[in-house]
């Protein structure tokens, strides 16, 4: 197992882990995001701020793949569904749910934050700055080489 290997599972475990804490404290305030007397942007609010920040939490710095946006948007639709009392059968988009609830997709959240811890990086002038304009001489590898900040910030 390489050193990539090592941080795909790293970056896998971290994400099923924010997920573990978001379902936790999902059930706890349960009571309130199902209320049916509460407003939908309310409820919406509330799941954002107690129950998405947990679920985000430190994802500005995570190199974020398929597999891991994946799992992040499906645990989120999931709840967002809940909240709304929708089921999968009922054919509604997710995209009408976020806009009931007034909140962003995840992948929205996920570059946001990215960018702005990007952006903090680039104002730095301590070692940070002077690590990330290092060159690495190594062998090529076989395919495509990996991504750089500035080419994610790019796209």
């Amino acid at each position: 197992m390489g050193f990539d290997d090592f941080n795909l599972i790293s970056l896998y475990l971290a994400a099923v882990t924010r997920c573990k804490y978001a379902w936790g404290k999902f059930c706890q305030l349960l009571p309130l995001l199902t209320n049916r007397h509460l407003p939908l942007l309310t409820r919406g609010r509330v799941y954002s701020t107690c129950v998405r920040s947990v679920m985000l939490h430190a994802s500005d710095m995570w190199a974020v793949t398929a597999d891991t946006l994946n799992r992040l948007r499906c645990n989120d639709r999931t709840m967002i569904r809940w909240i709304c009392n929708v089921k999968a059968k009922d054919e509604v988009s997710s995209d009408a749910l976020l806009t009931k609830l007034g909140i962003q997709d995840v992948d929205k959240l996920l570059r946001t934050s990215s960018m702005r811890w990007l952006g903090h990086v680039g104002c730095s002038t301590n070692w940070i700055a002077r690590v990330r304009k290092i060159e690495v001489v190594a062998q090529k590898r076989p395919g495509r080489p990996k991504k750089t900040w500035e080419e994610v910030a790019k796209k």
